[in-house]
């Protein structure tokens, strides 16, 4: 009886326990909200659209060549009729004083060596008067040596001939010594003429001597002055062409060294559009082609130029070979740094419309990691169930990007959230 008891007991709690194992927890999945989009067609053309950035035609750092305080800056006037430090945006023209280093220091120094050269000139002068006053004198010694010599030959002559009468005792002894002492006296003033005269020409040339070194200092003090000069024409910042000023670096009262940049300067009377292209579109652009493009900043207006340059190398990271288009900019409204569009024809024919879908509806396809999916929307029993589509990818157009094969122009595509869905969620579809 009690092991009939205990049976009956183990089979009610085996079946309580198979109910209980029996009984399932029924949730239901929640719709996923969801944007879609209906599948369009695009018509392609053979029109490639490039994006440009504006730049200057030349860009130059204006430097100092010497060091010290800044003392000037070139001013203009403002709206308001109020002078101002030239700044960005302003206009210059070549050889517009744009800052000016003190120059105090620079003049000393010009002024040192005027004076050097000044005091070498006055000796030139003055050697010069010596020169002359000496080559005076040698005319003066020329013609003493000339009565002297004309002198000592009389008195040779009657010398000579007292000589032969004293020989012959037709002169007295007297006679004779005075004969011999004239001829005597007249060569000694002779020696004496001759000496001046040499004299007199080595002062010449000792004046002329004097002349080049005084002119040797003439030289070199107009050299150091020449020298000092250029440091002072250099306190000056000019502008070397007329230009837009993009940046002022400088300040008055500002010390400042040889090297340093103190305005950035471009000319933009002309301005270059660059963008890279692809070496397969390379060929399709020609030195010289002209090109018409647009500006965001500009609305309305349509600029024209000239393919001006293309690399003949491409760029290392992006692989692309930069082309620059130059365009005049005679009223100054392209400003650097603008980004202008253009729209380039590479050829062939015109592709048929394809149908096109937003990037955002693609994604990795869960079955093949290698091929690419999007969800396709589907109405089962009046619910939206998302279906997922293995496609293939075309070109892509901007946000869109074209496909190959899986969906149809007209069908509606999951746009957001995809990453979130399975095959056959229900959707919510929100605006």
């Amino acid at each position: 009886m009690k092991t009939k008891f205990y049976v009956t007991l183990a089979c009610l709690v085996l079946t309580g326990v198979i109910t209980g194992c029996g009984k399932t927890e029924t949730r239901v999945k929640q719709a996923r909200p969801v944007k879609v989009k209906s599948v369009e067609n695009h018509s392609s053309s053979n029109n490639v659209r490039y994006s440009a950035s504006i730049r200057p035609s030349s860009q130059v750092e204006v430097a100092f060549k010497v060091s010290g305080y800044v003392d000037a800056i070139a001013r203009e006037k403002d709206a308001a009729n109020q002078w101002r430090y030239i700044q960005a945006g302003d206009v210059v023209s070549k050889g517009t004083v744009l800052a000016r280093i003190r120059q105090s220091d620079f003049v000393a120094r010009v002024n040192e060596a005027k004076s050097q050269a000044g005091e070498a000139k006055s000796a030139l002068e003055a050697n010069q008067s010596q020169v002359k006053e000496a080559m005076a004198a040698v005319e003066t010694y020329k013609a003493q040596v000339h009565d002297a010599r004309a002198a000592f030959e009389r008195a040779g002559l009657d010398f000579e001939r007292a000589k032969a009468l004293f020989s012959t005792q037709s002169m007295t002894k007297p006679d004779f010594d005075a004969a011999k002492a004239q001829y005597e006296i007249a060569k000694a003033k002779l020696d004496a003429a001759e000496g001046n005269l040499q004299a007199g020409q080595a002062k010449v040339s000792t004046a002329q001597a004097q002349i080049g070194v005084a002119q040797s200092k003439i030289n070199s003090a107009e050299a150091v002055t020449y020298t000092a000069t250029i440091p002072l024409e250099d306190t000056e910042l000019k502008a070397p062409m007329t230009a837009v000023v993009l940046e002022r670096k400088v300040e008055v009262g500002a010390l400042v060294g040889s090297g340093t940049s103190g305005f950035v300067l471009a000319d933009v009377s002309e301005v270059k559009a660059a963008f890279g292209v692809s070496d397969l579109a390379l060929p399709n652009f020609k030195l010289g082609d002209v090109l018409n493009m647009t500006s965001d900043a500009m609305s309305g207006r349509e600029f024209s130029g000239h393919i001006s340059r293309i690399s003949p190398s491409a760029d290392q990271a992006s692989r692309v070979f930069d082309v620059e288009v130059t365009i005049p900019n005679t009223d100054g409204a392209l400003k650097p740094g603008m980004i202008a569009s253009l729209s380039v024809n590479e050829g062939g024919q015109s592709a048929q419309a394809v149908p096109v879908v937003p990037l955002t509806s693609i994604t990795r396809s869960k079955v093949d990691q290698s091929s690419y999916a999007l969800f396709a929307v589907e109405t089962v029993n009046g619910k939206q169930i998302a279906r997922l589509r293995t496609v293939s990818l075309g070109d892509s157009f901007g946000n869109s990007i074209a496909i190959k094969s899986g969906v149809k122009p007209g069908e509606i595509v999951v746009v957001s959230g995809v990453t979130l869905l399975a095959d056959g969620d229900e959707l919510s579809v929100i605006n």
